[in-house]
């Protein structure tokens, strides 16, 4: 009798672990604050945050941690070298996102981002979630780089 209870406990345990992985990634489940642990497009230590709320929305801003100040002193008074640097070392978007594929793929729905060919357009990207880390992978023809993961930490 004891071999039928362990199997029927051992089923149970790997139902809720299954049932709580596929729980994990869900737009509701996603939903919060999340900072940039790890965006190779962007050197070591990104600054980043990305806010994904309950309904759906979403906000991405990244950027290097190393970017200077404009010598002019104004967002407009950029030189073309600094202004290649701001474009080069930093992306912010925002719209809709959805959970697809059964928690395998974020969907971003880009309304607006700082690189405009994205405007209008849905990026997908592959999912993965582990406790409060997400991670999503960048294509090459998002980046016009090699694909690379992105890592989040959820914020406390």
């Amino acid at each position: 009798m004891q071999g039928p209870k362990l199997l029927g406990i051992a089923a149970l345990a790997a139902f809720i672990a299954v049932s709580a992985t596929a729980i994990a990634q869900t737009a509701k489940s996603l939903a919060g604050t999340y900072s940039a642990v790890s965006v190779p497009a962007f050197g070591e230590k990104p600054i980043g945050q990305m806010i994904l709320t309950a309904d759906g929305r979403y906000t991405i801003v990244i950027s290097r941690n190393d970017l200077k100040k404009i010598a002019g002193g104004a967002r407009t008074n950029g030189t073309a070298e600094e202004n290649k640097m701001v474009v080069d070392g930093s992306i912010a978007h925002y719209g809709r996102y959805t959970v697809e594929d059964g928690g395998k793929t974020l969907a971003l729905h880009i309304e607006s981002s700082t690189f405009p060919n994205w405007n209008g357009t849905t990026q997908k990207r592959a999912l993965k979630v582990s406790g409060d880390t997400l991670t999503y992978n960048v294509p090459t023809p998002s980046t016009g780089g090699a694909p690379n993961d992105v890592v989040w930490k959820r914020a406390k």
